[in-house]
């Protein structure tokens, strides 16, 4: 469960760059402001996916050379044998994937230790290359199985590389899980990659939700707090107070959260986004508002 207090601050910023942009929501590119307000969130995301990816496959090496000497091995075996041509053409598949998924791995980790700022996106890139051919190795491999099976005077070199595509086969399930990293919720070694996947999934329908919500009452929460400001007019508020202002008063009025969480979590707003001297202010606003 995303933490309200985090859909709290992204609504803000939201309800922020509204105004800020003559309050008109239909001339506002909400999917511009996400690319750019969750950045921080997205790398987080990629710097957890390739540190999960590279601990699923920290056991590649070893697999990836039995492997390769297991399946070079029943090639030479099967090389020059006509009614084995099929499965020579599978292997040779198998073994140009694999080596294929131990070097975008190699790129993966390269790219998780570069610190320039433009690596991010190659990274998420790498990322992919890595899930794509781990499902395509354990896809080859799962499919040839049951060719092997088929060339049983070639046993003594095809029963070695059974075993080794399994192992294989494996490794590459494990690393391909990590595509859907909520659907592992509950492993407590990926439990970094999940809170990261679950902000990046809910943080903006939930924050999107809220901000929009309160956007839609716009009219009527100016009229209340002309009444709450006594002998101060709200078009000297400070932007960032009025919105935090907004959100406190629909949270109280509207979805009717008790006045210390409204009052705690607009004093958080204001502590982060307007300044110490804020909140004092928003206190007295929000409890006016409580007591009439």
């Amino acid at each position: 469960m995303i933490n309200k207090s985090k859909v709290r601050q992204s609504a803000l910023n939201l309800i922020y760059a509204v105004e800020s942009n003559g309050g008109d929501l239909n001339s506002f590119d909400l999917n511009l402001f996400w690319r750019i307000s969750q950045e921080k969130e997205t790398d987080h995301y990629r710097q957890a996916l390739a540190k999960a990816l590279a601990h699923s496959a920290r056991a590649s090496a070893d697999s990836a050379r039995l492997l390769e000497t297991r399946l070079s091995a029943a090639l030479d075996a099967l090389r020059g044998d006509m009614t084995a041509s099929t499965l020579v053409a599978d292997i040779e598949r198998l073994q140009k994937r694999s080596a294929e998924f131990d070097a975008a791995l190699a790129a993966m980790r390269y790219c998780a230790k570069d610190k320039r700022q433009d690596t991010t996106d190659k990274l998420e890139l790498c990322c992919k290359d890595v899930i794509n051919l781990a499902i395509a190795v354990e896809g080859l491999g799962r499919d040839l199985l049951p060719v092997l099976a088929d060339f049983p005077a070639y046993a003594p070199v095809l029963t070695p590389v059974k075993s080794a595509i399994m192992r294989r086969g494996r490794l590459m399930a494990t690393v391909a899980a990590l595509g859907t990293p909520l659907m592992l919720e509950g492993q407590a070694e990926y439990a970094g990659l999940v809170r990261c996947a679950q902000v990046l999934q809910e943080l903006r329908p939930a924050a999107e939700s809220l901000a929009l919500a309160v956007l839609a009452e716009k009219s009527r929460l100016e009229e209340r707090l002309t009444t709450l400001l006594q002998n101060y007019s709200t078009a000297r508020l400070d932007v960032v107070d009025k919105c935090i202002l907004y959100i406190a008063l629909y949270e109280l009025e509207v979805n009717k959260l008790d006045t210390p969480i409204v009052v705690s979590e607009a004093n958080a707003l204001a502590d982060a986004y307007s300044g110490g001297k804020s909140a004092p202010f928003i206190h007295g606003i929000i409890s006016a508002a409580a007591k009439s």
